[in-house]
Formats: C-alpha cells, sequence, structure tokens
C-alpha cells in the first residue's frame, strides 16, 4: 500500500484504491455486481476517485517544503523563507503636469485617460501648476510612453489640460508559479559573493530584471562569446520599457569590481559614482526569439479537468522563464506536460517562426532570449 515511508511519500492511485475496495467488498459479499453498469459497481466508482482525490492532496501537502515540487500558497511560502516574496500583479504608473489657471486645486482621485479609455487616478491633492503621479486604474502591463495621457475625465474648474512630458512605468502582470519557481531557484544564492551572482540579484532587487546572464572572464583568453580578458560582460533580457539603458548601467557600475572594465553593444557613457566621478558601462540588450509549440495529446483518463490551460501555462512560464542565451530544450518539455494529467504525447515540435516545426532543441544566441505568448502554444487533444 502507498504512504508515507522513508523513502517519501507516494500518493495511492485510483485504480489501486477501486481494486481494494472491490475485493473487500466481495469477500463481505460474494457474488456482488460491481460492474461499471451496476448501482454498487458505481458507487465504488465515486469513493474511489474521491478517496484518490484526497491522497494526491496528502502528496501535495508533503511535497509542500520541496521548491521544485510544491505550487500556490506552500511556494510563496518557501520564496519568503529565502527572502524572495511573490511577484503579485502591479499597476501602471507614470508623472502628468498639471496645466491651468494658478492656484486652482487639483483634488486625489481625479481621473485622466489615455486614448484607449485606460483611467489613471491622481494619488494627491495638487495646486496648479504642478506635477503629480497618477496610478493606472487596473492592474497589468499599460504602456505609457511620453504624450500618452493628456484626457481630463474629471472636471475641475480651472483645470483646462494635462500633459505627460516623462514616460511611465507600465506595470506587470502575476507571476505564474513556473515563473516564480524559476526565479527563485535563479536568486536562492543572491548573497553569494561572486560578480556573477551579485550583479544578478542586484539587477533583479533594484530594477525587477529577471533574465540577467554575467560573464566574469577572468581567464587569459577571450571569452567565446568576445569578451575580452579581465572584463565583465552583463546580458539583459526582457524588461520593463520604462527602464533606461542609464538605469542598468548603474546597477552594473555600483556592482562590479573596482577597475575592471565592461563589454557588450551597448555603451552608456557618463555614468556618475556615489562620488561623482563619470564612467563609461557597456552592456548588451537581447533580442528576444519567438518560440512557437506544437503539441498533440492523448488523455488516458478521465480526470483531465483544466489540463489542456495548465500545460499551456506551465510551457509559458517554463519558455519565459529562460535566461539569455540559455536554449529551449525539447525533452525538458514533456516533464512539463505529463504532471497535469495522465497523458500520452503524440507529438511535440517547435519553432522559431510559426511554421516549420521540428522536434528538436531551439538553440539560442548570447544576445538573444526565448519568448512565447499563449497563441503560440497550440495544443490539440485527440
Amino acid at each position: 500500500m502507498a504512504g508515507l515511508t522513508r523513502e517519501g511519500f507516494t500518493p495511492d492511485t485510483y485504480e489501486a484504491i477501486l481494486e481494494r475496495i472491490k475485493n473487500r467488498l466481495t469477500v463481505f459479499s460474494p457474488g456482488m455486481d460491481l460492474s461499471p453498469e451496476s448501482p454498487d459497481g458505481q458507487l465504488a466508482e465515486i469513493f474511489s476517485f474521491e478517496l484518490a482525490q484526497c491522497w494526491s492532496e496528502l502528496g501535495l501537502v508533503y511535497d509542500s517544503y520541496n521548491p521544485d515540487v510544491a505550487v500556490g500558497a506552500g511556494l510563496r511560502n518557501v520564496g519568503l523563507i529565502t527572502g524572495l516574496p511573490y511577484g503579485g500583479a502591479t499597476r501602471s504608473q507614470a508623472d502628468v503636469e498639471l496645466v491651468g489657471t494658478a492656484d486652482t486645486i487639483v483634488p486625489k482621485n481625479s481621473i485622466v485617460t489615455d486614448a484607449d479609455g485606460n483611467e489613471f487616478y491622481t494619488q494627491l491633492d495638487a495646486r496648479i501648476p504642478s506635477t503629480v503621479e497618477v496610478v493606472a486604474d487596473t492592474s497589468g502591463p499599460i504602456l505609457v510612453p511620453i504624450g500618452t495621457l493628456v484626457n481630463i475625465a474629471t472636471p475641475v474648474a480651472g483645470w483646462n489640460s494635462v500633459t505627460q512630458v516623462t514616460a511611465g512605468r507600465a506595470g506587470a502582470v502575476a507571476q505564474t508559479d513556473v515563473e516564480y519557481r524559476n526565479l527563485r531557484n535563479r536568486t536562492v544564492m543572491r548573497n553569494f559573493v561572486s560578480v556573477a551572482e551579485t550583479i544578478s540579484a542586484r539587477m533583479f532587487e533594484t530594477l525587477g530584471i529577471e533574465q540577467v546572464v554575467v560573464i566574469n572572464n577572468d581567464s587569459a583568453v577571450i571569452a567565446p562569446d568576445g569578451t575580452p580578458v579581465q572584463t565583465i560582460h552583463v546580458t539583459v533580457g526582457e524588461i520593463d520599457p520604462a527602464i533606461t539603458d542609464m538605469d542598468i548601467a548603474k546597477v552594473i557600475l555600483s556592482t562590479k569590481g573596482l577597475g575592471c572594465p565592461t563589454f557588450g553593444s551597448t555603451t552608456v557613457a557618463n555614468v556618475p559614482d556615489v562620488q561623482g566621478h563619470l564612467h563609461s558601462i557597456s552592456f548588451t540588450r537581447a533580442a528576444a526569439q519567438q518560440v512557437f509549440v506544437n503539441l498533440q495529446v492523448t488523455y488516458l483518463s478521465s480526470d483531465s479537468a483544466g489540463a489542456t490551460e495548465n500545460i499551456r501555462d506551465a510551457l509559458i512560464g517554463h519558455i519565459n522563464g529562460l535566461l539569455a542565451n540559455e536554449d529551449v530544450i525539447w525533452s525538458r518539455l514533456f516533464g512539463l506536460i505529463t504532471p497535469h494529467a495522465k497523458a500520452q504525447i503524440d507529438l511535440l515540435e517547435l519553432s522559431t517562426d510559426g511554421v516549420t516545426y521540428n522536434p528538436a532543441n531551439i538553440l539560442l544566441g548570447a544576445s538573444e532570449y526565448a519568448a512565447t505568448v499563449a497563441g503560440q502554444i497550440n495544443i490539440v487533444v485527440n
């Protein structure tokens, strides 16, 4: 019988539970009709299914300590132990200038909008002329480049117009379990003393950038990606459009070793240190390589509700969580599919253009990172 042993916890299966119940009922009443068509057989199957669900939940409770398996609240609690809070959804924000009759008071929670009707609320009472912060009514990545917020939705006598002369910061969607698990696994050693780990941790903690690759070439030869000897090469992947090159350069400058040159395709001049001295910092912004997945599965159990959506979310989380220059390994994707349902994988192919598919890895260059969205994950249930 399955259960808790010295080797771990093994949930009992639906089939094993049903067989055990049928055997005991047969001993209790020889000749009892336990076929699926009979009332007694159907009752046995109902009880077996419910018990199997309980066993499955017990397995999740047992694994709640394991960051590689835990989900939901269990995973978030494990992350908090290591000082990494869960990334919830955030709202876009921006600074706008209020224009109109001098000394007019624009009250807190006054609304301005963009051309698409997205509403942003002022965060405090402001006196014209002044600049005030506005925050989106709904969470998520609403882009707010310069000149986006130009409409007044809350009439105030003396308030004539609103202008936005600086780019705002877009919000973010909440992390999935897979994205959070990948992030935690990469940052759990953020207090380690290596330059690579330190820069990666500071990029996330200061700017929220998750995809960071650092090559610290302390060898006597040029690195394969072209990084010169005794030089640091930082590559960043997907980032918030509001984060500037100067923001990234300042983090690199404050974290790298003294007197250590930097390398990359983007160079930022006149980066000030804490004493006001100016430096030139180089790094690389990786480009997105779109990934398309074509999957065909056959579910081997009737207990597959929500499996297709969960599989799609798992694939998206894994692919988008890969670092720059980290290949999409075809064989690793199988392990993201089977946990959500008993399934036979009939076909699994990858593509970079959505036209030509192959059951093979997608290899990424030093200045590329993998990216995908739900519309690029095609799942057919046979």
